[in-house]
């Protein structure tokens, strides 16, 4: 059998999907120490981080797309994250960010089968968003705003979790599949 006959009837890990995935993972997490010093940075600017975090998502959603494998998005958020360790200053704590970041996508794209279209990668974006925001309210206390500042801030997570989160990750991951360094599986 030849590996893309392979990868129709398997939908199982290969060694060169996993060290494909870590490649990328590990680049994309390298993306992630600036913006994560950007970020903190904006912090006292709630209104500004809640929409801009929605890039935090793009990288673990586009490798789930890219790779098509069930568990994707959970093992790029870890590696990614674990890139961040030892240039940040929140240091082994990233990692309940990639757990608190990949398992809601990972399991919105489940729910969707695997199937990997707009909607299913947006939506993904959109939960990663409003799971963002509510840990940020418990961690910020943002629960003492006004309420209708609080639901400003979570229609920003939402949004910017669905545009800069799946729409983006759509969209490079198809700029990727144009290049040809990665196949395009709706195209065999």
């Amino acid at each position: 059998m030849t590996e893309n006959s392979l990868r129709k009837t398997n939908r199982g890990w290969t060694t060169r999907d996993i060290m494909v995935t870590a490649i990328i993972s590990i680049a994309l997490g390298v993306l992630y120490i600036p913006l994560t010093y950007l970020i903190a940075w904006l912090t006292p600017l709630p209104f500004i981080v809640t929409i801009v975090v929605g890039i935090y998502f793009w990288p673990i959603i586009m490798v789930a797309y890219l790779m098509r494998k069930p568990g994707a998005a959970l093992f790029a958020a870890l590696v990614s994250f674990l890139v961040l360790i030892p240039f940040t200053p929140y240091g082994i704590t990233v990692l309940s960010m990639a757990l608190l970041l990949g398992v809601p996508i990972e399991l919105i794209l489940m729910a969707g089968r695997y199937k990997f279209r707009l909607w299913n990668l947006m939506l993904a974006g959109a939960v990663a968003g409003l799971i963002y925001i509510t840990g940020q309210f418990t961690a910020f206390g943002l629960a003492i705003v006004a309420p209708s500042l609080q639901v400003i801030l979570y229609i920003e997570a939402i949004i910017g979790g669905a545009i800069l989160g799946g729409l983006i990750a759509k969209w490079i991951g198809d700029a990727v599949f144009k290049t040809g360094v990665i196949s395009n599986p709706n195209e065999s």
